[in-house]
């Protein structure tokens, strides 16, 4: 795709080509001042088919998984992820160069198209220019928050939106070129993946109410503990006892979501000691307490 992004309607067509056949959820840019542009895309529906994802010639593209995604990743053929990409994860893929993926599962994926010149500007006003770049999925409080912040910009600024989200971009890349550039060694690839991740993911998801050991899990995969903990870390970016509590939350969302059940019933069912413990958990993480996350969506 070699069409400069000026306007919606090219950023539509990236997606068409891309596998993409879905209304967006979002399409906004180019910003006026950064030039940049946000997209959020959501599918209920996997995609097995292989999709070829061109990197824009201008332009970086930030990929922000909002929920966990199963999906297999290849680049120039070669394949670099199987599995489960845990929400709120990023990567940041640069202007040249394609990658194939297929998606077994729904997914809710923001994507921020940052034009080269503008990280070029940013950089240039460092000491110590360096190259941008953080391939490997990767959390990061700071980079979720400014990216929810421009999600919610219609609502914080009204006509003022992309004003708003120019500011919030600028930060972004801001942040991104000082804690994501430093040349680094080679990141620590994890042992446990493919089908061993998916099996121990797939027990985890089913024992949510009763909880699963780490003795159990690392059984799965015929490590010790402190063998798998160590990996599990590496594959997901957080330890087995936070992933399942991660797991939990996204449960008890969905349940809240279907509407229907108490939240006792609901804390029950997804492993919390009772309703309150549910309530002070799902505030914490997703910033609402879950009756008025429950209200605000009419469930």
């Amino acid at each position: 795709m070699g069409t400069a992004i000026d306007n919606t309607e090219v950023l539509k067509d990236w997606f068409l080509r891309s596998g993409v056949h879905t209304p967006l959820h979002t399409c906004i840019g180019p910003l006026p001042s950064s030039r940049a542009s946000i997209v959020r895309w959501t599918s209920n529906q996997p995609d097995a088919m292989i999709q070829t994802i061109s990197s824009h010639p201008n332009d970086y593209r930030i990929a922000i998984m909002l929920e966990p995604v199963d999906a297999r990743i290849w680049l120039h053929g070669q394949p670099v992820w199987g599995g489960v990409i845990a929400a709120e994860r990023f990567r940041i893929c640069p202007p040249s160069g394609a990658s194939q993926w297929s998606r077994l599962s729904s997914c809710d994926i923001v994507n921020l198209f940052v034009p080269a010149a503008l990280i070029d500007s940013l950089n240039g006003l460092r000491e110590t220019p360096l190259s941008l770049g953080a391939q490997q999925f990767t959390s990061d409080r700071h980079v979720m928050e400014l990216v929810r912040r421009m999600l919610s910009g219609d609502a914080m600024a009204g006509p003022l939106q992309s004003q708003y989200c120019d500011g919030l971009m600028v930060a972004l890349l801001s942040y991104l070129l000082e804690h994501y550039s430093r040349p680094a060694a080679a990141p620590q690839s994890s042992t446990l993946g493919g089908g061993r991740l998916r099996r121990v993911l797939t027990h985890m998801g089913a024992n949510l109410a009763t909880g699963v050991s780490n003795r159990d899990l690392a059984a799965l995969c015929g490590m010790s503990e402190a063998h798998f903990s160590r990996e599990f870390h590496l594959a997901l970016g957080l330890p087995p006892h936070r992933y399942l509590m991660k797991m939990r939350l996204e449960q008890a969302r969905t349940m809240l979501l279907a509407g229907g059940r108490a939240m006792a019933d609901i804390a029950e069912a997804c492993g919390f000691h009772d309703a309150s413990h549910l309530s002070r958990t799902f505030s914490r993480h997703f910033g609402t307490p879950p009756a008025k996350f429950r209200q605000q969506r009419g469930n």
